[in-house]
């Protein structure tokens, strides 16, 4: 007697819990929007979450079932429900927790997680999906990486961007220098990582890294302006991502490489540098009840990184 072979489940939008998923049916866009608790940053559980619904929406071809119907996804937006933050990066709770323990393996699961969610999204989940990473806010470390891996980045004026990673003498590893690199070279990615500077979404257009530069409070009205208008030429738009896609591609083998250098690097941490760590896992926490957030993260991440003497 012969098996019959189950068919995996369709990605199914009521199952999420931190994120919030909109779609609309006019244009075939998934719109989706981070709140990840704690804290606004890339915990574990939000990134097997993302995992979960992602690599079904893949393995699907660009369906999902949202509210009980089969949708099919043509573009997907990627936006955050916390105001004042796209998102803050990584889990430095957990980072710091690890690396006391010496638990590499934690840090390399949490590494492949970001890498595979990544790249999801650079290829268009396999399904010619176009991606729109809508900031408005702060997008720091892992949250700038995830807002560079869409093919469209659209950026309100009172954004800020930045790597912070090099204070607490680290570098981000889940995939800064691969897309920063193949927007801006090498060289001019290599220093925007080392500074350790808050750039505003206006230099960040201005280099080449925002697509779109938004006026406040229009980003997600600007958003859906591009998808109207690239509705009319899909197929040029279509083609064009995947002509960008093999000029430059962007490997999985090449991102998961880094994060096993990131892994390493991580591991040889020491307590002054971890410190500082718990001192911006503070600053996180501090942003979502503040008044006066702004004037403390311009102090934690000055244009020149400051020694913090062990």
């Amino acid at each position: 007697m012969s098996a019959v072979a189950e068919l995996p489940a369709f990605a199914n939008t009521n199952s999420l819990r931190q994120i919030d998923v909109e779609y609309d049916r006019a244009t075939l866009t998934l719109y989706w929007w981070m709140k990840p608790s704690p804290r606004p940053c890339f915990n574990a559980a939000f990134l097997e979450e993302v995992a979960a619904f992602e690599s079904r929406l893949q393995r699907h071809q660009g369906w999902i079932v949202h509210d009980g119907e089969q949708c099919k996804v043509e573009n997907a937006v990627f936006g955050s429900r916390i105001a004042g933050v796209f998102n803050l990066g990584g889990d430095l709770s957990m980072f710091i927790q690890a690396i006391l323990r010496k638990d590499r393996e934690s840090l390399a699961y949490y590494g492949k997680l970001c890498v595979d969610n990544m790249h999801r999204r650079l290829t268009g989940f396999g399904a010619d999906v176009a991606t729109f990473s809508l900031v408005q806010g702060k997008a720091f470390g892992g949250g700038f990486e995830c807002a560079l891996s869409s093919d469209v980045f659209v950026a309100e004026r009172s954004a800020t961007m930045s790597f912070p990673e090099v204070l607490f003498n680290m570098f981000p590893g889940m995939g800064a220098l691969s897309l920063l690199g193949r927007k801006v070279g090498l060289r001019k990615a290599e220093d925007i990582v080392m500074s350790g500077q808050v750039f505003s979404a206006k230099e960040m257009y201005d280099l080449g890294v925002v697509d779109h530069l938004a006026e406040e409070g229009a980003g997600l009205e600007t958003v859906r302006g591009l998808i109207k208008a690239r509705q009319r030429k899909r197929n040029t738009y279509r083609a064009m991502s995947l002509a960008k896609r093999e000029f430059q591609p962007v490997t999985h083998a090449e991102m998961t490489a880094i994060v096993d250098v990131w892994v390493d690097a991580a591991m040889r941490l020491e307590n002054r540098d971890l410190r500082m760590m718990a001192r911006l896992v503070r600053a996180q926490e501090k942003l979502l009840t503040s008044t006066v957030e702004d004037e403390f993260v311009d102090e934690l991440y000055p244009s020149s990184p400051q020694v913090i003497n062990g």
